[in-house]
């Protein structure tokens, strides 16, 4: 042994040690061990004892291989040959290491140690008995397990919440909202011993529950609406997963079954549209269409389905063995690809249907019968652009490397897994091409437009014979029977890798058998995942619902149990719970229902800790008390709404602006353009899986909530919906004020209003003259209409106007736009009338817009009528918008001419689509964003909006005859709960009532306390 401690160990250390010890192990080997040594890392033993010529160690020293040296010769280079001798003569001694320290580390088969054996989250779930405690405390088996680690650190659990507090708590946790005056009065009031209990199944059994905790999985999932990257392109089909995802909880559906649909559904039952619909988790990853770097891009989307597989199901940092064995868990990097390999199969697939079979048939039937009657008409169109549509696609394909190209050539039957897969992803870019490719633009001479359009006409008279749409499915398959490769690459060359689990757990490769056309491989994978005795992600969704319910898991880091999470705090009760929920048939709803039952959960938030519970468990880990935690971004949100009345209990569906009134979970989801409000508050956008939100306090929130446009509109909704200061408390809060509260309250109304109670309704105040004016409570007419008009639509006006704008700005009649050209939120459009240094010349009417054009890029474009009006006129002004026929229809009329005859413009339009997808609301008389010289000053009598470019029988410069319209607007009116006029002080109130104006200021106050902000 002293020639080990004095020539061997000085080598190791000074040679290996930087590389391969306990901080750091390239290739998979330590060298700090002889145990690590025998067992050796991604190449094998790095020695033989007693056989030097055979140990890998000896041929990497020798510098024999080209690509298999050590040290290398950027650290350090090829050792002396006297040291090289020292470690021959060594090996061929029988490797000799020191008994004390062999002891230190022992290696057990497969080349884990024991100690990551034992590692507790590596080990069966125990069947655990509650601890016996006496208290009277205690409600069920989880209270015993709760308070007999309390006893052990010398704590004490709190006293019970109070039915209001409870109340509150249990409505936000199960469904997201608040609790109405009349749900809280019936459960505060109930004396039966079991109301709470009633209430929770009530909960639990609404279709609100699935809406709530659906959200939950959509963050781990990292669910969202748009492709991310930079063109962030929008997935109009991927809502029905959201659907899925809310009835699966809503049905209680086991979770072993929601989980094997979600990674094999197509392989479990290829034919049932809600099953095959699970399968959209496989294309949750980012992804950018345009990205020529296919090869690259497939990588990166492999390997987003490998990480999050690995932290979502399984609780471990699979990504930290892509290029290395974990340094922390025992995970070897062979491992990682294991993983990968059930999942290297999969394609994303385009050309599929959300229906059965017997859907598709009758589709087909009446597909076929439309195709048919149409196929003269539709080849004569063909014939007119295919040699225009051809070339452009051509070009396209060009654009790809020419191993791709040829991929994208050859027949779909004769490519390989790998082309198919990669193929598909050029061949999205190629039919990109075909569907923006424009006839009208393209075509050469005005003859050819003509036909094409007579043709286009021709076709549209066939359309009762055109069945109705199926739902494009976002989904995927296998590629095919034969799964691609998936190599390893070590010093030695590259190691094919076949699909498997865990070493440490099951080290044999597992029995895969296709399935139709499928591999079979992720059946076979979430088989294992799903087993009842697997120990990794039994654990991992318990603890999942634990923390959805405390704020805080049993496991704190709920994706990733390995060394680096923390670990548990109640072990024994993870286990115990984790049992129960497999022999219950992996059912979440009884899982709800105990942790809600126990008096751990029922304890009071408001408790403050004693100077030694402050220095014993000063975060809580032991639950002396409820963690009070803020209301996370949707559930802000919902309560606005529902505080407001407003909340709009529509489910399902595809997504809706987030600027409108429906639940947050059925708003739109871009990953590069967050709803602004949902952003601020940490709502995540969709890059990662997420397993716990971020609840940061920053300048951009207290923005968005005293001064952001929508919530003041909820303050203006709600204080127009109550009478008085209780009404007040009992929206926003649940409660009424207390006496203090109360008093502050009607001094607040008191001294900006002069009274702390409502006057009486007076009509003196005269709004029909339609008059907007400048630095006025009447510059600008707010509409809080959640629907849109969309890509097609009409905007008619009967106005007058004043002035114009001095400079070149533009006098707003109506608009959907805050001003802004260069991104997403800025899309909209504004109908006005020139200034007079304008290049389109004074008093032209003009509509702005922004929005995609035929590339897909953020255009903004002005269309002139070149149709100029006269100041102090009446005139009925009317813009017919079409993305689809590229034109705007001017159609203006002078009213205060008898016989005047209208004056038409039918000028051309480069912008595609989304006009309407920014993030601003519908105002008459100015812009989104308050611009004093672009409101319109004058008159604007009345004013429409409409789905559609309506013809001109449906314009009618009487307003009293206009029957039909999203919104619809006249001076004489009563202003309805849809409009809010907003004045020079941006306080979008009546200004002539002070009272309404301060009840608005108090319920914007109420609404940003912390008392709403905050479940406890």
């Amino acid at each position: 042994m002293k020639f080990f401690e004095n020539e061997v160990r000085p080598i190791l250390v000074k040679r290996c040690f930087e590389c391969h010890s306990n901080t750091k192990q390239k290739g998979g080997l330590r060298v700090d061990n002889i145990g690590y040594l025998k067992t050796g890392g991604d190449t094998g033993p790095a020695l033989i004892p007693g056989h030097p010529e055979k140990s890998a160690l000896v041929e990497a020293i020798h510098y024999k291989d080209e690509e298999f040296q050590m040290p290398p010769k950027n650290n350090g280079g090829k050792m002396p040959d006297t040291e090289i001798a020292v470690l021959e003569k060594w090996i061929k001694l029988g490797a000799p290491w020191p008994q004390d320290a062999a002891e230190k580390v022992v290696v057990t088969e497969g080349g884990f140690t024991e100690e990551q054996r034992n590692y507790w989250f590596f080990k069966p779930v125990a069947k655990v008995s509650p601890p016996k405690v006496k208290s009277s405390w205690v409600r069920n088996d989880i209270d015993r397990f709760v308070l007999a680690k309390q006893m052990e650190m010398k704590l004490d659990p709190a006293t019970a919440a109070d039915r209001n507090e409870l109340v509150r708590r249990v409505y936000f946790d199960l469904h997201g909202l608040p609790p109405t005056r009349e749900q809280i009065d019936a459960f505060v009031n109930d004396k039966d011993p079991r109301s709470y209990e009633k209430l929770v199944d009530e909960l639990l059994a609404s279709p609100q529950y699935g809406e709530r905790w659906a959200q939950h999985w959509l963050d781990l999932v990292r669910y969202a609406e748009s492709d991310g990257y930079n063109a962030d392109e929008y997935r109009p089909s991927v809502w029905p997963y959201r659907d899925y995802v809310i009835k699966s909880f809503n049905d209680d559906k086991p979770y072993d079954q929601f989980v094997r649909e979600q990674l094999a559904g197509d392989e479990i039952a290829p034919n049932d549209p809600n099953v095959l619909i699970a399968t959209c988790f496989l294309r949750n990853p980012v992804y950018e269409w345009n990205q020529r770097d296919v090869k690259g891009q497939w990588d990166i989307i492999l390997t987003d389905m490998t990480d999050t597989t690995g932290e979502l199901f399984l609780g471990l940092s699979m990504g930290c063995a892509h290029c290395h064995n974990h340094k922390f868990d025992p995970i070897l990097q062979k491992d990682y690809y294991r993983l990968r390999a059930f999942l290297a199969p999969v394609q994303w697939r385009d050309d599929m249907k959300l229906a059965t079979p017997a859907e598709k048939k009758a589709f087909d039937e009446q597909q076929a019968k439309w195709e048919t009657a149409t196929a003269d008409i539709r080849a004569k169109m063909d014939a007119l652009t295919k040699p225009l549509v051809e070339p452009k696609v051509e070009r396209a394909l060009t654009r790809f490397t020419e191993d791709l190209q040829e991929m994208v050539r050859k027949p779909d039957a004769q490519r390989e897994a790998l082309e198919k897969q990669l193929a598909g992803l050029c061949e999205r870019q190629l039919q990109r091409e075909r569907k923006t490719f424009d006839p009208m633009k393209s075509l050469k001479t005005e003859e050819k437009k003509a036909e094409y359009k007579a043709l286009a006409e021709e076709l549209k008279k066939f359309d009762e014979l055109k069945p109705k749409p199926l739902l494009d499915a976002f989904v995927a398959t296998d590629a095919g029977t034969k799964a691609p490769s998936v190599a390893l690459k070590t010093r030695k060359g590259e190691q094919e890798i076949a699909p498997g689990f865990l070493t440490l757990l099951e080290p044999k490769e597992p029995e895969i058998k296709p399935i139709g056309n499928s591999t079979g491989r992720r059946t076979v994978l979430a088989n294992w995942i799903t087993r009842p005795d697997n120990r990794l992600s039994t654990r991992v969704i318990v603890n999942r619902v634990w923390q959805y319910h405390f704020g805080r898991g049993i496991v704190a880091t709920a994706s990733d149990f390995g060394k680096l999470g923390e670990k548990p705090t109640h072990p024994e009760l993870l286990d115990y719970l984790t049992t129960k929920f497999v022999a219950n048939g992996w059912h979440l709803k009884p899982l709800h229902r105990e942790i809600m039952l126990s008096a751990t959960y029922r304890q009071t938030a408001r408790r403050e800790p004693t100077s030694a519970i402050a220095q014993i468990d000063p975060s809580n880990h032991y639950l002396w008390h409820f963690n009070p935690r803020r209301l996370d971004a949707e559930q802000v949100r919902d309560a606005l709404l529902a505080a407001s009345g407003e909340l709009d209990p529509k489910s399902g569906g595809p997504s809706e602006d987030g600027n409108g009134t429906r639940r947050s979970i059925y708003t739109m989801k871009k990953r590069n353009n967050q709803n602004e409000l949902l952003r601020a508050l940490d709502a995540p956008a969709g890059f990662a899986s997420t397993a716990e939100r971020q609840s940061t306090t920053t300048p951009t929130q207290a923005l968005q909530l005293l001064n952001g446009d929508w919530l003041l509109a909820r303050a203006r909704k709600l204080a127009g919906r109550v009478e008085n200061i209780d009404d007040v408390w009992l929206a926003v809060l649940g409660r009424l004020p207390t006496k203090i509260e109360r008093e502050k309250a009607e001094s607040f109304l008191k001294k900006r209003a002069g009274t702390a109670t409502a006057p009486v309704a007076s009509n003196d105040a005269d709004e029909s003259s339609g008059a907007f004016k400048e630095n006025s409570p009447h510059e600008r007419l707010i509409v809080q209409n959640g629907e849109k008009e969309g890509d097609e639509f009409t905007v008619e006006a009967i106005a007058s106007l004043n002035s114009i704008d001095v400079n070149a700005s533009v006098r707003t009649i109506a608009s959907r736009w805050f001003g802004g050209k260069d991104s997403l939120e800025a899309f909209g459009w504004s109908l006005g009338v020139t200034g007079e240094k304008s290049r389109y010349k004074p008093r032209n009417v003009i509509i702005q817009v922004v929005g995609e054009d035929e590339n897909s890029n953020i255009g903004y474009q002005v269309v002139p009528s070149d149709i100029h009006i006269e100041l102090g006129r009446r005139y009925h002004i009317a813009a017919r918008v079409s993305c689809v026929g590229h034109t705007v229809t001017f159609t203006v009329r002078d009213l205060d001419t008898a016989g005047a005859a209208a004056q038409t413009a039918v000028v051309p339009m480069d912008i595609r689509s989304k006009l309407s997808m920014g993030s601003s609301q519908l105002v008459i008389g100015g812009l989104h964003k308050r611009a004093p010289t672009h409101q319109w000053d004058g008159r604007i009598e009345a004013l429409r909006v409409a789905s559609g470019a309506l013809d001109d029988k449906a314009l009618n410069e009487d307003a009293e005859k206009w029957a039909a319209g999203l919104v619809i607007w006249r001076s004489a009116d009563p202003l309805t709960s849809q409009l809010a006029w907003s004045g020079s002080d941006a306080k979008t109130v009546e200004a002539d009532d002070p009272f309404h104006q301060a009840m608005n200021d108090l319920c914007q106050v109420l609404l940003n306390t912390n008392e709403f902000f905050y479940l406890h």
